[in-house]
C-alpha cells in the first residue's frame, strides 16, 4: 500500500473503521485491512530475551488487542497478514500471538 501512515494514525483509522466497517471489497475495506495488519504488527510484544530497543511502537491493552486480533482473524481466516499475492503460501500468516 503506497499511502502508508505512522502507527498512531493507523490505530486511529482502525478505531474509526471498527465503529463503522466499510463495505466488503471496497477501497476503504482494503485500506482498513492494511491498517489493521499494521496496528497488529506494531503492537507485537517482545519476549524477555529480545532487545527492548526492538519493542512495539504501539501499546495496546489486552481487551483492545483481543478485539483487534479477533477482527483480523475474522477478516483473514486464521492468517492476520493474509496469503502471499503470488500464491506461494502464507508470508506472515502464521499465528503471531504470544501466549
Amino acid at each position: 500500500m503506497s499511502d502508508r501512515v505512522d502507527d498512531d494514525t493507523a490505530l486511529e483509522e482502525v478505531m474509526r473503521f471498527s465503529n463503522s466497517p466499510p463495505e466488503e471489497g471496497s477501497a476503504d475495506d482494503e485500506r482498513f485491512g492494511a491498517r489493521l495488519r499494521q496496528v497488529i504488527a506494531a503492537a507485537i510484544r517482545l519476549d524477555e530475551s529480545e532487545d527492548p530497543a526492538d519493542g512495539p511502537t504501539l501499546q495496546l491493552d489486552d481487551d483492545l488487542r483481543g478485539r483487534l486480533e479477533a477482527l483480523a482473524k475474522k477478516r483473514g481466516g486464521n492468517h492476520y497478514f493474509g496469503d502471499h499475492p503470488d500464491g506461494i503460501g502464507p508470508t506472515l500468516g502464521m499465528d503471531v500471538s504470544k501466549s
